[in-house]
């Protein structure tokens, strides 16, 4: 079964994929950033800091108070802004410290933030933030506790587009060929049709019973952030992965989203997330310790893919 490519670039001798590209990055849940909270974290060896104000607005900033250095993790949120512990300046949402004059001139640089589906993104680059993951569907979300494992954020991101591993791993078939296209609002986008195999387990004997075993799926690739959109007929359904390297581990956050339609919604949200998760779980211990190779891959999925990533731009 063929598969409609957007690029027919070969792999052969191509350039590494970007480790750090220049796009969003899930960094916690909402509910790790509680009101008056600071929480800490570094993009591409870049500290920030995000704190939650008075108003349960999101504020995030340069790790480090442009005074002396302080490191304000351990500030005091104070109304809308943040206190360093060393010499209690009092930063603004800009980054700014007001009314003293040691700081004139001096600020901490403001990161872009966004609250979306129970989880954080942040932007670490300096230019304009691109477009954020948006579902076509208004939705009911949850995020779940993110996975640690240890491998790459690529091999998790090609772990989605490739398309053999969907019959071995799986136990899924193509039943339409698959469709790429993009990039379109700074992503790339993969439809596909599936019907389940024999051997899949419980979760995969419901889908065929919910779906008619006619499963259709539409994922997306925001540089490190994977949307996936799913609809079995009866349930529709979206998730939302968003990957973030440290060290020799990535840390995997996720949220799954429902249609909020009757009095059973939280069911069906509930139904959801073990759908996924059922889902994903053959996955991760295909992915531990996995060295990706994608040079030389035919898989037109993992292909397509490399070829995006490649494009993005890196964190300088």
């Amino acid at each position: 079964m063929s598969a409609v490519l957007i690029s027919s670039a070969t792999m052969a001798g191509a350039a590494p994929l970007p480790d750090w590209p220049d796009t969003w990055y899930v960094v916690a849940r909402s509910s790790d950033i509680a009101r008056g909270k600071v929480f800490d974290g570094s993009i591409a060896g870049k500290a920030f800091v995000i704190f939650r104000t008075e108003a349960k607005e999101l504020v995030a900033l340069d790790a480090h108070c442009p005074h002396m250095g302080a490191h304000l993790r351990s500030g005091k949120v104070v109304g809308d802004k943040l206190r360093c512990a060393l010499h209690h300046f009092e930063l603004d949402r800009n980054g700014m410290v007001k009314e003293h004059k040691a700081c004139s001139g001096r600020k901490a640089r403001a990161w872009p933030v966004a609250e979306r589906f129970g989880l954080v993104f942040l932007f670490a680059g300096h230019g304009v933030p691109p477009k954020l993951p948006c579902p076509e569907n208004e939705y009911a979300w949850s995020a779940g506790r993110p996975v640690v494992l240890r491998s790459n954020w690529h091999a998790m991101m090609a772990n989605g587009f490739d398309i053999l591993h969907m019959a071995t791993v799986h136990q899924r078939e193509l039943v339409v060929p698959p469709v790429f296209s993009g990039p379109v609002d700074e992503a790339i986008h993969f439809s596909y049709t599936t019907r389940v195999l024999p051997g899949g387990g419980l979760s995969s004997w419901l889908m065929k019973r919910l779906s008619n075993n006619h499963i259709r799926v539409r994922q997306s690739c925001y540089g490190t952030i994977m949307l996936v959109e799913s609809d079995l007929g009866r349930i529709r359904s979206s998730a939302i992965f968003g990957f973030i390297q440290e060290g020799d581990q990535v840390r995997a956050f996720n949220a799954c989203g429902t249609m909020k339609i009757g009095v059973f919604w939280r069911l069906r949200l509930l139904l959801t997330r073990w759908f996924y998760f059922a889902f994903l779980r053959k996955d991760y211990g295909v992915i531990e310790d996995m060295r990706l190779v994608i040079d030389g891959i035919e898989d037109p999925g993992v292909r397509t893919l490399g070829d995006f990533l490649r494009s993005l731009p890196v964190l300088r």
